[in-house]
């Protein structure tokens, strides 16, 4: 019997600005509701320090997404938003309502700092930590080596069919060629062709109950 307690879970409505950095959160949306919006909100309270923690340089700040087109249009978004919210450091106001209650929660005294902060991310954004899953994992392999036991030029391969197409090929040459001719026949009727094969071994790749 499992005597353990649920999850303390908390549901509500989504509020950027004060959204939490300790812990957990999970942000439900579907497409077309301001996800990239609110993670380049995110991104500049991390930059200034907002929320009650120490502000962050841009290589300190891990965006993950899923594909290269949204990686690009990610960066390009956080930067415009960071490009907005520096002219609001400056002294000009802004149509970003959330820029505006960023820039009005952070006291007067540290809008000189706020200003040099965002300086600095808008120099430095092309170095920042935003990329794709596979992508990221690719950069710890490379950067981690050593303890990972992989060659520094690992290439990440996202499609392997052609390796599967070139694989199943040669086995079928090396293993079927040179068989007699009445356990050929069989293989022939039961599988046909090398295509089929790899359509059966594809199946399998991956499966742990293979």
């Amino acid at each position: 019997m499992n005597n353990a307690k649920p999850a303390n879970i908390t549901v509500s409505a989504l509020d950027a600005l004060h959204l939490p950095f300790s812990g957990t959160s999970l942000i439900e949306a579907s497409a077309g509701t301001g996800k990239t919006y609110t993670i380049s909100g995110l991104y500049l309270r991390l930059l200034l320090g907002h929320g009650g923690q120490p502000a962050l340089l841009c290589e300190q700040i891990l965006v993950v997404t899923f594909t290269n087109a949204a990686t690009e249009e990610l960066r390009d978004r956080i930067r415009k938003r960071i490009q907005v919210a520096y002219k609001r450091f400056l002294g000009v106001t802004t149509q970003d309502h959330f820029i505006e209650q960023l820039y009005a929660d952070i006291p007067e005294s540290e809008h000189a700092i706020g200003l040099k902060r965002l300086d600095l991310a808008l120099k430095s954004l092309d170095e920042g930590a935003i990329f794709t899953i596979h992508g990221f994992c690719q950069r710890i392999l490379a950067d981690m080596a050593f303890e990972s036991s992989l060659l520094f030029e690992s290439e990440f391969t996202l499609d392997d069919s052609e390796y599967l197409h070139h694989a199943v090929r040669d086995f079928w040459r090396e293993a079927c060629y040179p068989l007699p001719l009445l356990l050929a026949q069989q293989i022939s009727n039961s599988v046909g062709e090398p295509e089929k094969l790899a359509q059966k071994v594809r199946a399998l790749l991956g499966a742990s109950q293979a």
